[in-house]
């Protein structure tokens, strides 16, 4: 049980980072949030997957590159 609260706070915890970079830059790219965050593409790839799918935040794509955006802030 303890090892599923710590999970789950550490996913919080990571959604609530990315949160607050996309907030104080407005739009990054996910190698721009897993330079500024220090987690892997695979970690930002997940949280960026989850936190789209409950609208909080928007994937544009531009060129090559996909673009996040805090929804709350735009």
């Amino acid at each position: 049980m303890a090892i599923r609260i710590d999970k789950e706070m550490k996913r919080v915890a990571e959604e609530a980072l990315v949160l607050r970079l996309l907030n104080r830059e407005g739009s990054a790219t996910l190698e721009d949030l897993m330079q500024m965050s220090r987690m892997s593409w695979e970690q930002v790839f997940g949280l960026i997957d989850r936190l789209s799918r409950s609208g909080s935040v928007r994937l544009t794509r531009v060129g090559r590159d996909y673009y996040v955006e805090d929804v709350g802030r735009v």
